[in-house]
């Protein structure tokens, strides 16, 4: 009985008083949803991002969660008013909550000794990661856990239907999680940075609980003081309704088992991308949460029978499949361009369809089942914080089971059809006889369902998910006319990602591969990825020849690796990479050169949190490089951050060389300069270095370097390992490793001076929405004209101090080369008068086969096809002639292009080059002649009065009248 000092003064309704609560739990909702975001993206850059770390701190959080249901289940509210305690709950989350966002990045650098002393014992270091975490997040997430289950209690609630209540309170409270997920993630952490997040959530409890306490002080006098000072009282004396409190434990399994295999599922269809989790989880956290209004809204009626529970959770089971395989997969647009905030309607549209129905029933099934335990338990704040404690630790072992078991197992798709079936046999278990009697309708609705599921399941399409790999897959298999040119040779559903390897084959042969990361092209060995990946270690080994330990952070496809493996030098080549799977599908490459470099006894692999392994490790490096994912893939953020690159400069012996990707064709320019700002801020001594692309390369030294001398440089050229491995990427003379540089500090700077940088506080800074292709070409032509790029190479002080100055008088020539071919792929050109620019004032190769549409790796396939062949195969012949010009064997082509011309087979573009090719080779006779017999498929344009003029001024050529 309540004594009468507790008896409220107003007359308050309960519908009332319910929607002021559920007000302040709206609130609550919104802070928790933020803190917690917030506190395991921090804890991931403090205690690692492995699919480990990120394991034992999700768990961390979610055994502080179970603590404080496991205190509201056993417990009794003593000397304190329920509110009184619930806003010192709220108060003590926004003020732990803040001190850990302040706090975490102070605890990893004081850490930092520490594991590294324990970086040899692996086993006790991921102990103590567990440890650490839990401690950290025990305080906040036990309170968190006591929230809800101390709110059911208050007094005016105690007039209101139970059911009713606890179903509008959970409602609302996941509904604010929904507002503070699209909240922080679209507006605030973008305005004011994670720590100003902080903020804004620690406003949000502090005004919940501030409205608490003014609830609590208009309900009556303040309590006499209390003799203990601990406001709760362990107390059971109730016996647990094991039945419903296990269905709650396997309910809040399956939910989460389900979330990580959608979300994985949507992976394959949308952009990985923070804003693209936030949509998803907000998809799952609406239905969860309108489920839960709906719940207590209808409670009335729902709870007039205890036949409903299977009911629901077969319509789970149902709606699961069909879900899935009625998934609209025709609305996801396959784009290059995942990152264009145009799309995120369409996120929004596909996570509802699939998500959204299984979301709403679990919403709707749990308020129903602390409801009846409560029937059982009898007291409110017992029965809420036992049934949440069984279905947070089921929710806590979901993720583990599905990550680490579940999809490395049998894939996505079978965990979809394996927690449909657990919904089945739950409802089984939970069902009673009436359940199945023929005389009652619920009975025969329970018969039917479980009918429906039978026949789902039988008819199911079991082949569906190829066809969804497919579609992932789609635009690198097939060309902009539907042909075939590539084919998936392996497909892994890792812990943490689903990987797919295409092969492109070529004449028959491998040609390269690229490596899917869900439905993102994460890395390839296209020749002309392979030129900046190999330039990642042959710049920091040109400028430290000495080098002796290397360390590599992201495997991607080892063409990083295996440039490395290729100088005899090194000593140490340590491989960090978050995914096993990335290590395990090094055999499965295979093209022109290709080798796995894992095979090499120097190399040393770690699967870890590249970052972590930063922060962790005690050993310093001659060279660090990283071959990381691109940086608007979700999680990759924090690989371009000034505390990064610090990072990384720490890791550094003195005199030591960094290089790190900056794509800026995939980045806004200011977000480019951002990130170049950042890098800047880490490493005084910067300079950027690129080919004729965009796949810019930022390089730092610690200290100020020294100079290196002609012949070291020459060693690498002349190298029969590193050597050949240049050439083929296009770095054929010395001279040309210097015509790589497009900017050192000073001109980064100049165009950053009003830029602030990227860091992990800001790291919205690199924003979701699409980049200016246009704009990041105007921004990336100033520093690839050669006049201006020569004498910033010329007046940099710090080329001066490194780079010997014997390599620079033909400089001028190179830069011109670059120049040349970058403006050529963006804006096009005159192929046929680079190509004479290339043939008759340099002796390089590579330009004549890129302008010609080959390379070196086509070539080294066409040559062998047709060394294996009687006659050359007609489509190798274009290669062929290409890598015929390129050792000057004028004789060489004109044969080739002659024998194509009996065939009937020589195109036009091929009959101007003959023309051109007689004319250089000294027989313009037999251009002129050439010319007269192909006067009928020549059009005179543009481009033909070019040629004939230069042929004729040039080698006396007459062209037709």
């Amino acid at each position: 009985m309540v004594n009468d000092r507790l008896q409220p003064r107003s007359d308050w309704s309960s519908a009332g008083r319910l929607a002021i609560l559920s007000s302040v739990l709206f609130l609550s909702g919104i802070g928790s949803l933020i803190f917690e975001t917030l506190w395991l993206r921090l804890s991931g850059l403090t205690f690692g991002n492995s699919i480990w770390s990120a394991a034992l701190i999700l768990s961390s959080f979610m055994a502080g969660m179970a603590l404080g249901n496991a205190f509201a289940a056993s417990s009794r509210i003593r000397r304190w008013r329920p509110l009184q305690l619930y806003a010192f709950l709220e108060l003590l989350i926004a003020f732990l909550g803040c001190a850990i966002v302040f706090g975490l990045p102070l605890l990893g650098e004081w850490l930092r000794p520490l594991f590294q002393a324990l970086w040899n014992y692996q086993s006790i270091l991921l102990g103590l990661r567990f440890v650490l975490s839990f401690l950290l997040l025990l305080l906040p997430a036990t309170a968190m856990g006591l929230t809800l289950p101390v709110l059911v209690e208050d007094s005016f609630l105690q007039s209101a239907e139970f059911g009713r209540a606890i179903g509008i309170l959970y409602g609302v409270n996941t509904l604010g999680a929904v507002a503070g997920a699209v909240l922080g993630e679209a507006y605030l952490v973008e305005a004011f940075g994670l720590l100003g997040t902080a903020l804004a959530a620690g406003a949000a409890t502090s005004i919940a609980a501030a409205t608490a306490l003014l609830l609590a002080r208009r309900d009556g006098a303040a309590l006499p003081p209390a003799r203990h000072p601990l406001p709760l009282r362990l107390r059971i004396t109730y016996h647990p309704p094991w039945r419903l409190l296990f269905v709650s434990f396997v309910t809040g399994g399956i939910l989460l088992c389900l979330e990580v295999v959608w979300f994985r599922f949507l992976r394959l269809y949308v952009a990985s991308s923070s804003t693209a989790f936030s949509i998803m989880l907000a998809v799952v956290l609406v239905g969860i949460g309108l489920g839960g209004v709906v719940s207590g809204a209808m409670h009335s009626r729902l709870a007039r029978s205890n036949l409903l529970l299977p009911i629901l959770l077969l319509f789970a089971a149902i709606l699961t499949l069909l879900c899935y395989e009625f998934f609209p997969a025709e609305i996801a647009q396959t784009s290059p361009n995942v990152f264009d905030i145009r799309s995120w309607p369409q996120i929004a549209m596909l996570s509802f369809a699939l998500m959204f129905p299984v979301a709403l029933i679990s919403g709707i099934i749990f308020p129903l089942i602390v409801a009846r335990v409560q029937t059982s338990v009898g007291d409110r704040m017992n029965s809420t914080g036992l049934t949440t404690l069984f279905n947070t630790s089921g929710a806590a072992l979901g993720p583990l089971l599905t990550s680490f078991v579940l999809l490395p197992a049998v894939g996505f798709q079978w965990s979809l059809l394996l927690c449909a079936a657990s919904y089945t046999l739950l409802a089984i278990f939970v069902s009673e006889r009436g359940n199945w009697s023929f005389t009652r309708p619920l009975g025969i609705a329970t018969s039917a369902l479980l009918a429906a599921f039978i026949l789902i399941v039988a008819l199911f399409p079991y082949r569906r998910d190829q066809a969804h790999f497919a579609h992932a897959s789609l635009p690198y298999v097939m060309d902009g006319r539907g042909n075939l040119i590539a084919q998936v040779i392996k497909k892994v559903e890792g812990t943490s990602d689903t990987w797919q390897l295409v092969r492109r084959d070529l004449f028959g042969e491998p040609y390269y591969c690229r490596l899917l990361t869900n439905g993102f092209s994460m890395s390839a060995t296209l020749p002309r990825s392979q030129r900046y990946m190999r330039l990642f270690a042959y710049l920091p080994l040109a400028l430290r020849p000495e080098s002796e330990d290397a360390l590599l952070i992201c495997y991607g496809c080892g063409v990083t690796a295996d440039a490395f493996t290729h100088e005899s030098r090194l000593k140490r080549i340590d491989i960090v990479d978050i995914s096993r799977e990335v290590f395990d599908l090094a055999p499965f490459y295979s093209g022109p050169y290709s080798a796995n470099p894992l095979r090499d006894p120097r190399v040393i692999t770690f699967v870890q949190d590249g970052r972590f392994f930063l922060q962790g490790s005690p050993r310093q490096y001659d060279i660090i490089t990283g071959e990381p994912p691109p940086p608007k893939v979700a999680g990759s953020v924090n690989l371009y951050t000034e505390e990064f690159f610090s990072l990384m400069n720490s890791r550094l012996k003195q005199g030591g060389i960094a290089t790190f990707w900056l794509p800026v064709d995939q980045l806004k320019v200011g977000e480019a300069k951002a990130i170049l700002r950042a890098f800047r801020n880490a490493f005084p001594n910067t300079s950027v270095w690129a080919g004729a692309d965009e796949e810019w390369i930022m390089m730092g030294i610690k200290g100020p370097g020294r100079r290196v001398e002609e012949g070291e440089i020459r060693r690498l050229l002349s190298n029969p390992g590193t050597g050949a491995d240049l050439r083929r990427m296009g770095i054929e003379v010395p001279e040309q490793l210097g015509a790589l540089f497009l900017m050192d500090g000073e001109e980064i700077d100049r165009i950053t001076g009003e830029i602030a940088p990227l860091t992990d506080f800001y790291p919205k800074r690199l924003s979701d929405a699409a980049w200016d292709e246009s704009a990041s070409h105007r921004f990336a032509s100033t520093y690839m004209v050669a006049s201006s790029a020569i004498q910033r190479f010329l007046d940099s002080a710090m080329i001066n101090k490194i780079w010997p100055p014997t390599l620079n008088k033909p400089l001028q020539s190179y830069f011109i080369v670059r120049e040349t071919r970058y403006f050529s792929r963006v804006q096009g050109s005159n192929a046929l008068a680079e190509l004479d620019l290339y043939l008759r004032h340099s002796r390089l190769r590579v330009p004549v086969l890129e302008i010609l549409g080959s390379d070196e790796f086509r070539l080294s396939i066409a040559e062998t096809v047709a060394h294996n062949s009687e006659m050359p195969p007609p489509e190798t012949v274009p290669d062929l002639v290409a890598g015929a010009l390129a050792r000057r064997d004028f004789d060489d082509a004109i044969r080739l292009l002659e024998s194509e011309k009996k065939l009937g087979a020589l195109e036009l573009n091929d009959l101007f080059i003959l023309t051109y090719l007689y004319c250089v080779n000294g027989e313009v006779n037999k251009a002129e002649d050439l010319v007269a017999s192909s006067s009928g498929l020549i059009k005179r344009d543009w481009f033909v009065d070019w040629l004939w003029g230069k042929l004729q001024a040039e080698f006396g050529f007459h062209p037709p009248p």
